[in-house]
């Protein structure tokens, strides 16, 4: 599922290729995936204007429309992407919503699953999960930080970051990254971590999170050291010879390192 880092690669991706350009039509090939509005009036309420202005929130894309009160805002559920390509280039299977634009060119949205959703509203706080969502964790100072993690001091650290109204945007696969860099088990209480894990915690947050995205951005690969690259063939790349395990953790799959992580 797209977290923090590919949400705000995708935004970036957004603006470098949609911001300033008039939409000439929008099609909508799902239109049960579309909330607060219909297909004929998302439509009819694009058309003519450009995306003045693009920012994350979260897991979630928020689109100003210039001259619109209302705001496009994308989620992309577990297998959402964005793809900007001629108008006429065969259609992507998995096209859900096309804004088709004056320069000839299109921005898809791809959703293979259909467990995204896209929005058209007035204002972002009419999504409920984005009204009770968290503070964003790259925003947080230090203290703020430490702060938050006292307020949940009883969940499972995994258990907070899974939880998009604890702190918004990690979820499950950073989460696990994080907590492996951090060399945290992911059944620890928060109320039993020390103060240097929590704080050698923020600043592995911070870390992974800055850097995955630069590296998303650069179209580089994550590093061998890292968990991401060896998430599903059971070996640490911290430790030779120590083995990963798979168990479920506050209802996700958790990955990590019962040897490395403590």
């Amino acid at each position: 599922m797209p977290e923090l880092p590919d949400v705000e690669h995708l935004t970036r991706y957004f603006r470098e290729t949609s911001l300033g350009q008039k939409i000439m039509d929008v099609a909508c090939q799902a239109p049960e995936l579309l909330r607060f509005t219909d297909a004929a009036a998302f439509r009819a309420r694009l058309r003519g204007r450009r995306f003045s202005r693009a920012w994350r929130r979260g897991k979630f894309l928020i689109a100003q429309v210039e001259g619109l009160s209302e705001k496009v805002v994308l989620h992309f559920g577990m297998t959402g992407s964005l793809r900007y390509v001629p108008s006429g280039e065969p259609e992507d299977r998995f096209c859900r919503l096309a804004f088709r634009f004056e320069s000839g060119f299109e921005l898809r949205w791809l959703c293979v699953r259909k467990l995204g959703k896209v929005y058209l509203v007035q204002e972002v706080q009419d999504i409920p999960l984005l009204r009770e969502m968290g503070p964003e964790p790259l925003a947080l100072a230090p203290l703020e930080f430490l702060d938050l993690l006292e307020r949940h001091r009883n969940k499972s650290i995994k258990g907070f970051f899974l939880d998009q109204r604890s702190i918004a945007g990690i979820g499950n696969v950073y989460g696990d990254e994080i907590l492996f860099q951090a060399g945290i088990h992911p059944r620890r209480r928060i109320a039993d971590l020390s103060p240097a894990a929590r704080e050698r915690l923020y600043q592995v947050m911070q870390q992974v999170l800055q850097e995955a995205t630069e590296l998303m951005a650069a179209g580089q690969p994550f590093p061998d050291s890292w968990l991401l690259p060896h998430r599903y063939e059971g070996l640490c790349p911290a430790q030779e010879g120590h083995g990963l395990i798979r168990e479920i953790i506050a209802g996700r799959a958790a990955i990590y390192c019962p040897e490395c992580q403590k």
